[in-house]
């Protein structure tokens, strides 16, 4: 599963930079969720209003779909319902589908139908509460805050684990009507065959993508340095926040905030390397 995680982020990672990709995509992410890092072993922490923080979300902004062929490498061979085709093992002569061949190991397919996005509507006044968490001692430095995502209606991601990777799929009938182009599997296909594939996907409904910030780690060692170190409860005892941080957070939130790069995850042995949620 590492393995299939990295080659999918190095196929985005061009056109979608310091984002964060969901893994496994069943997963739901929301703007305000709090994740914990710890040593790159990313876990759920609840959310910003747990922790009686504000998180206001922008209204879903249209993103327009997404294709990444492999760079070209992928080789696509269209099947008509009744066509007879040699190259096809697992449908019938019955079936509508597509045969995916790919021409280079760790290389993938990812298509996004009908994106979306949204985001925090003020990240001046996310940085100055995340300031004062962490002054009070309520936030350190391992916790991240979901601040953007990106929704898609459909998804199809397909990662090759060797050479002479191939899928066949069977085409839905809510695939259109007219020349196939990639996108039209995101959600319009289910799989009948594969070889030497180390990840499959096809569903509906996911939050393909998010960015998340924490605190910058110059921004706390030069809190560290100036004021010592944080303790639990210091809040509480009448020593408010110096107005130096709360400035700096409210004129500059990226001097105080960043975007961390993601960690690789973890194999799960539990999972199969698999997956179709058509």
């Amino acid at each position: 599963m590492v393995q299939a995680f990295a080659v999918y982020r190095d196929a985005l990672r061009e056109a979608w930079g310091d984002w964060w990709l969901t893994w496994p995509l069943v997963h739901n992410v929301a703007v305000g969720d709090v994740l914990h890092d710890a040593r790159g072993s990313v876990r759920t922490a609840g959310t910003l209003g747990d922790r009686r923080i504000t998180c206001e979300e922008t209204a879903p902004a249209a993103r327009g779909s997404f294709v990444y062929d492999a760079g070209g490498g992928v080789d696509l061979r269209f099947k008509a319902s009744g066509a007879t085709d040699p190259l096809f093992s697992a449908l019938v002569d019955a079936d509508a589908g597509v045969l995916l061949r790919f021409a280079r190991e760790r290389a993938a397919l990812v298509a996004y139908r009908g994106m979306t996005g949204s985001a925090v509507t003020d990240t001046r006044a996310l940085a100055r509460a995340l300031v004062r968490r962490y002054w009070e001692g309520r936030w350190d430095a391992d916790l991240l805050a979901v601040t953007e995502v990106v929704r898609a209606e459909a998804a199809a991601v397909l990662v090759a684990a060797g050479a002479g990777a191939a899928v066949e799929l069977r085409l839905t009938t809510s695939a259109g009507v007219g020349p196939l182009s990639l996108l039209d599997l995101a959600g319009a296909a289910r799989i009948a065959g594969s070889r030497h594939l180390g990840f499959q996907w096809i569903g509906a409904s996911v939050t393909p993508l998010h960015r998340v910030v924490r605190l910058r780690t110059t921004w706390l060692g030069g809190v560290r340095e100036e004021y010592g170190p944080v303790q639990p409860g210091r809040g509480l005892d009448a020593e408010p926040v110096p107005p130096l941080l709360l400035e700096q957070a409210g004129d500059d939130p990226a001097a105080v905030l960043e975007f961390p790069p993601q960690p690789l995850p973890a194999a799960d042995p539990t999972t199969p390397p698999a997956q179709d949620a058509s």
